[in-house]
């Protein structure tokens, strides 16, 4: 056997003259034609994002068992799940009678990324290279194809460092690698010689220097391709990296069937993400910007779903490099992850990866019914759920599994899958229950694991808000199931009784009256300090942690009830005031939520749990604002994470960023799957009011849509086995100052071959508080609707919400058409710009808009001394403004520009604009 190329090495000078000397001295072997694939046009699933590379931006090419992780101007290193294969994979070039290499890292210009590849260019001004990297979607490997154009003969030096590990905490005997000269291929092997990789090329042959005496060192292994111009002309030079736990033959059997496929292989892929694309949620608003955003969400969320060869099928929580380490990033199966992210697979409607995500879960979970919130890739090498804590350390995984149960079932109608896993529900069920020790109705962190926050200055909470909110929407959903497939009417009723005790006892528990608030936690009063407390050297800090140490309730402002505010848990009222702080400066960075206050004594921008900026955060609060008919707030924040996807990992949104700049964290994962998610499920199910229930066949459609949006499409939601598109249109009604919208659904015509069912419609689209609806129209029935209005909500203060000012109800089997012509009232127009990378946070913040008489009031947030714009359509003529400068610009529509008043230690600060509005003109 020969020894481990893992550890051996010469010293550079050396090293380089004798690769120069095997270089000039061995002929090259080129490979013959028929080894290569031939040239071929790359199919399109017509996704693409490109733009000029950026040193240090992460990337990610990632199928279903396979990975590569890196940063652009850097090298690359590779996985076959569960298995590390290469670290610092590059390439260089040497042109003929050039002596130097040209290192690929200083001819990188661009990047291309599509779901089915990435390519990056090279170039040099006599050659260009590009070099295409996919997964195949099911394949447990990576193809590299290299795309090659020359003015002068050219070689292409490929450079790795072997490091065959198992991923984190599992470990391998010492690595060893073997160059096979008629396979021209690298086996990386270990003593036992069941996990196997295996790199190569037919285009290869190793120049690799092994030093069999010298002292082990690290050198990376390194082989020329040399191929004539001709082949080049007509050829892709392929570089394969595989691997298996199955050993040598079944590693050689996979490599042999990537390089032997590599056309069909990518044409599956493209294939693939056209299905994604064309037969899940897809839309068409006014932004191509979020349409493209939303597009590449549902992509991020797809590609966490992984198959390991140790544990099956679930979904993964996010990627990035392992470094020298055996953990990249998130990739490892994670409860409470896989649940966020499967909320957003529902809204899309892959209803199989939402099922795979489910039945992983039930397969891990504990005897007991606790559900896991980590399970590493190598748990069946290890007695992971015996010997680490990391398992069995959060206590939200488990509720939200039957939370990820209840919406499966909803908008699938799949109740077969609840009655086979209904034993798995309950016992979940009774587990959750269990946490409540002292029987005060609120399930407890203490003793169970954290609910949110896993450390810090928060931590440890004992009740957390956010624990308290999965609660009680995990009883609702046992309540549904239950009615759902008629199993236990006994259970249904005790889990909604416990549902509106706990909402009450939440009331009673976290509401702060004094500041408006909910807050983040009880807490079990203790005397010994924290390792946080006692090393914190700032005496102010230091003390507001030892006053929260002794208090029983953690009285912060956080992000955290806006997860309550999800599900509408908390009182209407209350709710509004505390969308005031999320939607405020305190919490809201121009690239999303905190998850504290920058005004909180313990805030720290660079934290992970008190002051960082996660895009599940944003997700919460977008989420929150549209369930409580606050828009502003929620377009706010779901644009704030839709804008994420340019800015770093082209295409996919990061975990985590700092609280004061936007900029991520160097420790975060840059494509996690939950922060791609928090695009989807605000979008479909906030913004759009997309809701199915196909267990009864109900679909509700409640738009609230940005001023100046007059036309969406929506195609693929599904209900079910049935597919529906939607359109909104909005034009001026013919000789009138009205607004005609007119709304259809259509069932899609794939599905109606299938069982005719009668589908019930909701369809409630928000509209301005002093809208004066006129008639509406059903298949042009004037008499088909009734307005629905409550006496309470004609007073002028109350902001209207949309399920009340226009609700119309209907039951049809192919074709809904629905027409409302009314005034159009009065609304704010804002464009939301995207926040720099690097940027404080600049941009203004539209809290909100009343009405209070004939006045129209819009409360804003700004940089003290700093000059804004606004524009306003309104069917009424603006008499006057207060607070800001009032500029005509077309008939209804004015400019506002206003400049915020200083603000006392600089900062933000609040302004409330009035606007004097006239009668009404009529025709």
């Amino acid at each position: 056997m020969k020894p481990s190329l893992f550890s051996f090495a010469w010293s550079p000078g050396l090293l380089f003259l004798s690769l120069l000397t095997i270089m000039s001295n061995v002929t090259a072997q080129s490979p013959e034609a028929s080894q290569l694939p031939p040239k071929f046009a790359f199919p399109a699933s017509g996704l693409e994002l490109e733009r000029r590379t950026q040193a240090g931006s992460f990337f990610d090419v990632v199928g279903r068992r396979a990975a590569a992780f890196g940063y652009e101007h850097r090298g690359l290193e590779t996985w076959v799940w569960p298995i590390k294969l290469a670290d610092d994979f590059k390439l260089s070039f040497r042109l003929a009678g050039y002596p130097l290499e040209f290192d690929g890292a200083d001819l990188q210009v661009r990047i291309n990324v599509r779901p089915e590849a990435t390519t990056f260019t090279y170039s040099h001004a006599a050659f260009t290279v590009r070099e295409t990297i996919f997964a195949p979607i099911d394949e447990p490997g990576l193809v590299i194809l290299l795309d090659v154009q020359s003015a002068l003969p050219l070689q292409i030096i490929g450079a790795f460092r072997p490091n065959l590990r198992l991923m984190w905490p599992a470990g391998l005997m010492t690595g060893n690698v073997d160059y096979v000269k008629g396979e021209r291929a690298y086996y990386l092997i270990e003593e036992s010689n069941r996990f196997v990789g295996m790199i190569g090329s037919p285009a290869a042959r190793d120049i690799s220097v092994m030093p069999y005496q010298e002292e082990p060192r690290d050198v990376p292994s390194r082989f020329v391709i040399d191929v004539p111009a001709d082949t080049l002309k007509t050829s892709f030079i392929p570089i394969v990296f595989t691997g298996s736990v199955e050993g040598r033959a079944k590693a050689k059997e996979t490599y042999q069937k990537l390089l032997g496929n590599v056309k069909t292989l990518y044409e599956n892929n493209v294939a693939y993400y056209r299905r994604l694309e064309n037969e899940t949620l897809s839309l068409t608003t006014p932004d191509e910007r979020l349409n493209k955003a939303f597009a590449w969400a549902k992509v991020g969320v797809d590609k966490g779903l992984a198959t390991s060869p140790l544990l099956g099928t679930g979904l993964l929580a996010g990627f990035r490099t392992s470094g020298n380490s055996e953990r990249p990033g998130f990739a490892w199966f994670f409860g409470r992850d896989a649940m966020w992210s499967a909320l957003a697979i529902n809204s899309y409607g892959d209803f199989a990866a939402a099922r795979a995500a489910l039945s992983f879960l039930k397969k891990v979970q504990r005897a007991d019914g606790k559900v896991p919130h980590e399970i590493s890739q190598s748990a069946t090498l290890v007695n992971w759920f015996r010997d680490y804590p990391y398992p069995w350390a959060s206590a939200d995984a488990t509720p939200l599994y039957l939370i990820g149960c209840a919406d499966y079932l909803r908008a699938s109608g799949d109740r077969e899958f609840i009655k086979a896993n209904w034993e798995s529900i309950v016992k979940a069920y009774r587990f959750a229950a269990t946490t409540d020790t002292d029987g005060n109705g609120l399930i407890e962190n203490t003793k169970f694991g954290h609910g949110w926050v896993e450390g810090g200055r928060l931590h440890p909470p004992h009740e957390e808000i956010y624990q308290q909110g999965v609660w009680v929407e995990a009883l609702r959903s046992v309540a549904e199931m239950s009615e759902a497939i008629e199993t236990d009417n006994q259970l249904a009723d005790e889990t909604r009784q416990q549902a509106e005790a706990v909402q009450q006892k939440i009331e009673e528990t976290y509401w702060i009256e004094s500041q408006k608030i909910y807050a983040f936690a009880t807490n079990l009063p203790r005397s010994a300090e924290s390792d946080d407390e006692r090393n914190e050297k700032n005496p102010i800090v230091k003390a507001r942690m030892k006053q929260l140490r002794e208090s029983r309730l953690i009285d912060e402002t956080t992000v955290l009830p806006a997860v309550p505010m999800w599900w509408r848990v908390l009182d209407e009222k209350r709710a509004d005031q505390m969308l005031d702080r999320i939607g405020g400066a305190g919490m809201s960075a121009d690239w999303g939520a905190r998850i504290i206050s920058n005004q909180s004594l313990i805030y720290d921008p660079l934290s992970y749990h008190y002051g960082s900026v996660w895009p599940l955060f944003t997700g919460w609060a977008a989420m929150a604002a549209y369930k409580y008919h606050r828009p502003q707030i929620g377009y706010d924040y779901l644009m704030a994470n839709a804008l994420l996807t340019y800015d770093n990992a082209l295409g996919y949104v990061t975990e985590l960023l700092s609280g004061d700049f936007n900029q991520a964290f160097g420790r975060s994962s840059h494509h996690q799957v939950w922060s791609c998610a928090m695009v989807v499920t605000p979008m479909v199910r906030g913004l759009l009011g997309l809701e199915a229930d196909a267990v009864h066949n109900r679909i509700t459609f409640a738009p609230q849509l940005p001023a100046g949006w007059d036309k969406l499409e929506v195609r693929n939601f599904r209900s079910g086995y049935i597919r529906w598109n939607f359109t909104m249109e909005k034009n001026q009604a013919t000789g009138s100052a009205a607004t005609l919208m007119r709304i259809t659904a259509t069932r899609d015509p794939q599905t109606r071959e299938t069982e005719p069912l009668l589908t019930s419609f909701l369809i409630a689209p928000a509209l301005p508080p002093d809208a004066e609806i006129q008639r509406v129209r059903i298949y042009g029935d004037d008499s088909a609707w009734e307005k629905k209005l409550r006496a309470e909500d004609k007073t002028s203060t109350v902001r209207q919400p949309h399920d009340l000012l226009c609700q119309i109800s209907a039951t049809v089997h192919e074709k809904l058409t629905v027409e409302i012509e009314y005034l159009p009232g009065t609304e704010v127009m804002i464009d939301r710009q995207a926040a720099q990378v690097g940027d404080i946070s600049r941009l203004l913040k539209l809290i909100s808009t009343t009405m209070a008489g004939n006045e129209f009031l819009i409360n804003v947030e700004g940089l003290g001394e700093t000059t804004y714009e606004l524009r306003v359509r309104s069917h009424k003529p603006v008499l006057k403004a207060t607070n800001a400068e009032l500029v005509k610009e077309v008939e209804n529509t004015s400019r506002l520009r206003f400049t915020m008043p200083r603000a006392e230690h600089g900062g933000y600060t609040k302004q409330t604009i009035r606007l004097e509005l006239g009668a009404a003109a009529r025709r």
